[in-house]
């Protein structure tokens, strides 16, 4: 097998997705591919380079698909995050990464979201809106991974059923609200 950054970046989506990011480490990485650590960094400089690399391929799915409402395109994100184990956390910590790219992407895919919704906003107000949007899908959808993972491991009811429905009716009043501006 050819080790390369791909085959890497999907041997640690392998293991996010059976065991979550406190299993995914360089070396449990490697063991999976049958190779020396130390040849994996031929590759990938580091763990937050594979923690962005991972995060890159969680939101994959998101790049080409088509411009949709916000209110979809947040729906989309968070759908791509909820089909990989701890997959909020991980895109959370590539967008906190000065040099990952996964959050200027992400930015990105929801501002053409909000352009091809309406062409009168100034692109301040969509490039701040899209943050935002972003912002709020990731928190609630790290929440909501992070509470309903804590109830299968005790057995406890996830509490908070409503997350999803509650951060949908803040996507809104955002978007009421930069539409509200845009009437001013």
């Amino acid at each position: 097998m050819q080790l390369t950054r791909a085959t890497i970046s999907h041997a640690a989506l392998a293991i996010l997705d059976e065991y979550g990011l406190a299993d995914v480490s360089m070396r449990r990485v490697a063991t999976s591919l049958g190779v020396a650590p130390g040849a994996l960094y031929w590759h990938i400089k580091n763990k937050q380079e594979l923690i962005s690399n991972l995060a890159e391929l969680i939101i994959a799915p998101l790049i080409d698909a088509p411009s949709t409402s916000p209110e979809a395109t947040c729906a989309q994100v968070r759908s791509a995050l909820l089909a990989h184990r701890d997959g909020a956390e991980v895109v959370l910590s590539a967008v906190s990464q000065p040099d990952s790219p996964v959050g200027a992407r992400l930015d990105a895919i929801v501002a053409e979201s909000l352009r091809s919704a309406d062409n009168e906003t100034s692109e301040s107000d969509v490039l701040a809106a899209a943050e935002g949007l972003i912002f709020l899908t990731l928190g609630a959808t790290y929440v909501q991974q992070s509470s309903t993972q804590l109830a299968e491991a005790t057995g406890d009811n996830p509490g908070g059923s409503d997350r999803p429905a509650n951060a949908e009716r803040a996507i809104a009043f955002l978007l009421q609200g930069l539409r509200d501006d845009e009437r001013e």
